[in-house]
């Protein structure tokens, strides 16, 4: 299992009440898949710098979940068969490693 990052821009014309259940529909595509979501931070419509297919912007929700490496792919594909998703992306969370802190000694002390 890897940590993985999922940034999505769902639609733009959704309703509160549709809002809620894509960002369920999107949970629970990772839930089918063998996944289980850590994380997750609060939709917000934002515009965008440029258009993008003749869109203006689109709601911002990103997710924090770990999963099998191999079954990217089909969450990936499960994401595209969903019309409430303009695009996605997934990267892996990069990991950081604690390194030891060195003390200094002081001389004469």
């Amino acid at each position: 299992m890897k940590t993985y990052d999922g940034v999505y821009f769902l639609s733009d014309t959704l309703k509160s009440d549709a809002l809620g259940a894509a960002c369920e529909s999107v949970r629970s595509d990772i839930k089918r898949v063998g996944g289980t979501v850590k994380s997750e931070k609060n939709v917000e419509h934002r515009a965008f710098v440029r258009p993008i297919a003749k869109k203006q912007g689109g709601f911002y929700y990103e997710l924090v979940f770990d999963l099998d490496p191999a079954k990217v792919a089909a969450l990936k594909e499960r994401h595209k068969l969903n019309a409430n998703i303009f695009r996605s992306m997934i990267t892996v969370t990069p990991t950081v490693k604690a390194e030891p802190v060195a003390t200094a000694t002081v001389a004469g002390a």
